[in-house]
C-alpha cells in the first residue's frame, strides 16, 4: 500500500459544532491511516466527549493546526474536494460519488497535498467555500434520511481513498502527467483576474462576486496546469498594460455576454 500518497491527503473540518464530531472524525482518518487533519474556525475542540470518541487518535486532535479561512487551510494543496450532500441544487456542477473521487485523490497525492473539505453540521459548505473546490463529492443515502454524521461522511470518503491506494491497478488515471497549480496559486489568478475586470469595467464594483462565482466555476475545477495558470495571468498582465498606459478599455467598448 502506498503509504506516502496517504500522507498527502489532509482532511479539513470548517466550522465543526461538536468536539465529539472532530474527536468521531479523527478516529475514522487514522482506521483508514490518514493522519493529516486540519481545523477552521471550530466552535470546540478539547472536550470530554472529544476525548472519549477519538480514542487512540486523541493526539491527532490535539496538534491539529486551526486556521482562520478555509484558503489558509488549503493553500499549500494541488488537489481541493469539497463534499456536500444538497445534490440537484447546482444544475451546471457535477458531483461526483466517494468511489470515483478516490483515483483522481491518489494520482495528484503521488506529488502534491490534496484537501478533502468537510462543512459544519448544520448545513455544510457555503456557496463561497464550495466555489474554492476544484471537485465535489456526494455521498448518496437514502431520501428518508439523506443526512450523514459528520464522521460517518469522513469514514466513508477515507475509506475509498485507503482501497484506492491498496488496490492501485483498479484505478483509472484522470490526470495526465502535468504538474498542477497549488490552491494559493490559483487564488492568487483567481484575485488577479479580478482586479483586471474591475479595473476594465467588466465587473461592477458593488458586486464582482456575481461573476467571479462563475469564473471560479469554470475554472477552478477543471485540471487547470500550472502552465494554463501562467497562461491566464499572461493575458491579465497585458490587459493591465494597456490600462497602465491609457488604452482605452472603457465599459462601452467591452461586449458583455
Amino acid at each position: 500500500m502506498e503509504h506516502s500518497v496517504l500522507d498527502n491527503i489532509n482532511i479539513v473540518l470548517v466550522g465543526t459544532m461538536y468536539g465529539g464530531n472532530i474527536g468521531s472524525a479523527a478516529r475514522a482518518m487514522m482506521n483508514m491511516g490518514i493522519r493529516d487533519l486540519r481545523l477552521v474556525n471550530p466552535e470546540e475542540v478539547d472536550t470530554e466527549e472529544s476525548r472519549n470518541l477519538a480514542v487512540n487518535a486523541w493526539e491527532m486532535v490535539r496538534s491539529a493546526p486551526v486556521f482562520s479561512s478555509l484558503a489558509e487551510a488549503v493553500s499549500g494543496s494541488s488537489l481541493v474536494v469539497g463534499t456536500t450532500c444538497r445534490r440537484g441544487r447546482r444544475q451546471t456542477v457535477r458531483e461526483y460519488l466517494p468511489r470515483e473521487i478516490a483515483p483522481l485523490a491518489r494520482k495528484t497525492a503521488k506529488d502534491s497535498a490534496v484537501s478533502i473539505v468537510f462543512g459544519p453540521e448544520r448545513g455544510g459548505l457555503t456557496e463561497g467555500e464550495l466555489a474554492a473546490c476544484q471537485y465535489l463529492v456526494n455521498i448518496p443515502a437514502s431520501p428518508e434520511l439523506p443526512t450523514l454524521n459528520l464522521s460517518q461522511a469522513v469514514l466513508i470518503i477515507c475509506y475509498e481513498l485507503f482501497t484506492s491506494m491498496e488496490h492501485p491497478e483498479t484505478v483509472d488515471d484522470y490526470l495526465p502527467g502535468v504538474e498542477y497549480p497549488t490552491q494559493e496559486e490559483r487564488e492568487q489568478m483567481f484575485l488577479h483576474i479580478e482586479k483586471t475586470l474591475l479595473d476594465i469595467g467588466f465587473l461592477s464594483s458593488s458586486n464582482p462576486s456575481h461573476i467571479m462565482l462563475s469564473l471560479r466555476r469554470m475554472l477552478g475545477r477543471e485540471s487547470l496546469s500550472r502552465r494554463d495558470l501562467k497562461i491566464l495571468r499572461g493575458i491579465m498582465s497585458r490587459v493591465d498594460w494597456f490600462v497602465e498606459h491609457g488604452v482605452n478599455l472603457s465599459p462601452e467598448k467591452i461586449r458583455r455576454p
